[in-house]
């Protein structure tokens, strides 16, 4: 049966929201970075991450050669940078120069220094769908700039999302900023007052 209050929009992934990372990687001697809103958690325990790019981008000439790439998140404030490195390709444009660049463990994956956490990952698993590329890593190292990190009962933590002041995406090609917090996990439940 047909609902009377939705719209069919066909065959669209409407995810919301979308993260919008810079996926980096050393091509050719230089680091490369790729704007992209594919990237998501598939595991906290241990800890893995995909990151899904078009099979000619050339930031995957660096990943596969490495088996090593980041994943950098921007904060607002990078949004003018971010957007560029989306539009131009590393195959025409040196883009090693946008940012200050810094390596961790694997001294092939660069980050950035200007993103607030950055994760270096090691490739675990990689294969194409169509004109997708994944990539799948093993997160080997995650890095947050000491402005945006508290210790709560001896526990490093960042302080709130608000402050990283992520770029976000929606399918309407427009990018967001995030609003407030509204809850806190696994206790908003303690709300309804259920009867067993």
């Amino acid at each position: 049966m047909n609902s009377p209050t939705k719209v069919k929009f066909g065959k669209v992934p409407l995810i919301f929201p979308i993260p919008i990372i810079l996926a980096g990687a050393l091509v050719r001697g230089k680091p490369n970075f790729e704007t992209l809103g594919d990237v998501g958690i598939m595991g906290i325990k241990p800890p893995i991450i995909y990151i899904s790019s078009g099979v000619n981008h050339y930031t995957n000439i660096g990943i596969l050669e490495h088996e090593t790439f980041s994943v950098n998140f921007p904060s607002t404030s990078l949004l003018t940078k971010t957007d560029y490195c989306g539009v131009v390709s590393g195959h025409k444009t040196d883009k090693s120069q946008l940012f200050d660049v810094f390596f961790g463990e694997l001294r092939t994956a660069p980050m950035i220094e200007e993103c607030p956490v950055n994760l270096e990952c090691k490739v675990i698993k990689e294969f194409s769908i169509l004109h997708r590329q994944i990539f799948i890593g093993d997160v080997v190292q995650a890095y947050v700039t000491k402005n945006f990190v508290t210790e709560r009962e001896g526990r490093k933590q960042i302080m709130d999302m608000t402050k990283l002041d992520p770029i976000i995406y929606a399918l309407d090609n427009r990018y967001y900023n995030i609003g407030e917090p509204i809850g806190v996990g696994y206790h908003e439940s303690k709300k309804l007052h259920r009867e067993d």
